[in-house]
Order: structure tokens, then C-alpha cells, then sequence
């Protein structure tokens, strides 16, 4: 199974997130510290309120993180003169990092208190992005090629086919193909909402005892690093599809629903996010220009 940055993803997230919440929040601490009632005694209370050209700017940045990060991965995934332009995968990535960094910014904006319509626009942003990273969750969970696309029950079953002849080539490649039908041997497609739950979680869990069978066996073997590297690739590729089938249709269903569920929040989200603009520009308020 080759490495690409999706296998990372989660972890580059996770890094990136902690290392602006880190730098923003020693940035701004004595202020973001201070009581909601004594900021406007402080030095600093015209740069760093909602409003001042520190915390403006930040909603400014979350902002168009959202706008850009939302309409790129849209136009890739729906113009067809588009879809030559990159990888989707990597623009899947791309929106989920503007769009987890964007609601980050805006929440510094806001130096933690807002009301009216920007508590309307914030929550609902925060909630598309909590629905974001659900919808990431069960986006991996689908079997899809280096491109990002789906892949089709003939393609997983051909798919299958090719792993199993790399394996059958080899008397360890066999029982590493027996070993990991015995890992999921005894699953059964779910279901239900809270089977598929459970099940999502046990074969997780048993794809790591599989992957760690699957390094003992080559180490026992004594398999030479050339021929042990197909293999392995071969075989956990075979338990990350045979564990993603069995829960396979309820993911769909899941994913469509998500769908149904992220688009209007999405939408809901601009409309308040276009609204709050505009109060603020009636108001009078500028940034640096």
C-alpha cells in the first residue's frame, strides 16, 4: 500500500490547528485573559478588540479561508475542464485545512464573545466544520483510487484479484492472505445506525492486529527487503479493502446523508457570514483600509 499524504493527513491537521492555536493564543493572551468588562481599560483594547486592526484582520483571514477553501474544492469536484487541474484528494485536503483553520481565525476575531447575527454566523460555521470532520471520517472509509474516486464493486473485486496474485506468488505471501481472512472472518455487513457504530470500531481495531501479523510474519520469515516490501504493501492493502467493504453500503448511506445534512449548514453559513459583512460595513467599520 503506497504512502501518500493522506495516510498523514490527520496528523499534518492536527499540527498545523495546534500550531496556530498556540501562536495566536500567545499572541493575545494577557488580553484574552482579561475580563469581558475591563478590556476596554487596556492599552492594547483598540488593536485587539473585535473590531481593532489585530482581531478585524483575523476575521478577515478565517473569512476568506472559508470562501476559498470551499469554492476551490467546489469547481474541482464540479467542472469538468477542472477535473484534469490537480488531484481531488489533495483538493479534499486543501479544503479541510483552510476550512478547520478558517473557523479558528474567526474565533480569535470574536475574542471570545460575540452575539446577534456574528454568534449566528460563528456556531453555524463551527458546526459545519465539526460536520466536516465527520464527513473526512466517513470519506476514507470508501474504497477510492489514487484520484480520489470512488471505486466500483468490479474495480474492488479486480482490485482484489491483483493483490491476491502478488501474494499467491510467494509461500509467505499465502499465509499472509490466510492470515488476514482469518482476522475478519468473523464480521457480518451491519444492519443498523449503532451495528455499524460497533462495527466501524472492531474492524479498526482488527485491521491494526492484522498489520502488526502481517510485520511478525515477514520478520519471522526472514524475507529479503526487496520481496518484503511488495508484500507487505500487497497485504495490507488486502485488509484495509477487505475492512472497508463489509461496512460499505451503510457508509454509503451515512455519507449520503451527511450530505443532505452539510449542504444546508454550508449554505446557511455565507448567508449569515454575507450578512454580518454588511452590518459592518453599514456601521461604518473599516480595517486598514
Amino acid at each position: 500500500m503506497k504512502r501518500t499524504i493522506g495516510n498523514y493527513f490527520p496528523i499534518i491537521l492536527l499540527v498545523l490547528c495546534g500550531f496556530v492555536i498556540v501562536l495566536l493564543t500567545f499572541n493575545g493572551w494577557n488580553y484574552y485573559d482579561t475580563p469581558i468588562a475591563l478590556r476596554a481599560f487596556r492599552s492594547d483594547y483598540q488593536t485587539m478588540k473585535p473590531s481593532g486592526v489585530f482581531s478585524h484582520g483575523f476575521g478577515i483571514a478565517g473569512s476568506l479561508m472559508i470562501i476559498i477553501g470551499v469554492s476551490s474544492y467546489s469547481f474541482r469536484k464540479r467542472i469538468n475542464r477542472l477535473r484534469s487541474f490537480g488531484v481531488l484528494a489533495n483538493w479534499l485536503h486543501f479544503h479541510i485545512i483552510l476550512c478547520l483553520l478558517g473557523p479558528i481565525f474567526i474565533i480569535y476575531h470574536t475574542t471570545f464573545k460575540s452575539g446577534g447575527i456574528a454568534a449566528i454566523t460563528l456556531w453555524t460555521m463551527l458546526s459545519v466544520a465539526a460536520s466536516g470532520i465527520i464527513g473526512r471520517f466517513l470519506y476514507v472509509l470508501i474504497p477510492r483510487n489514487l484520484n480520489g474516486t470512488q471505486l466500483t464493486m468490479e474495480e474492488i473485486e479486480s482490485e482484489m484479484k491483483n493483490i491476491s496474485e502478488v501474494l499467491q506468488g510467494y509461500p509467505v505471501g499465502i499465509l499472509l492472505s490466510q492470515t488476514i481472512d482469518i482476522t475478519f472472518a468473523r464480521f457480518q455487513p451491519p444492519q443498523t445506525f449503532w451495528q455499524t457504530i460497533v462495527t466501524i470500531i472492531q474492524l479498526e481495531i482488527s485491521k491494526i492486529q492484522a498489520r502488526n501479523k502481517i510485520r511478525e510474519i515477514l520478520s519471522w520469515n526472514k524475507i529479503a527487503p526487496e520481496a518484503a516490501l511488495p508484500l507487505k504493501h500487497a497485504a495490507l492493502e488486502r485488509a484495509a479493502l477487505t475492512q472497508k467493504t463489509f461496512v460499505l453500503g451503510q457508509v454509503e448511506r451515512f455519507f449520503h446523508n451527511w450530505h443532505l445534512i452539510h449542504l444546508p449548514f454550508t449554505i446557511i453559513m455565507f448567508i449569515t457570514l454575507i450578512a454580518h459583512v454588511v452590518v459592518v460595513i453599514l456601521l461604518g467599520y473599516r480595517w486598514i483600509f
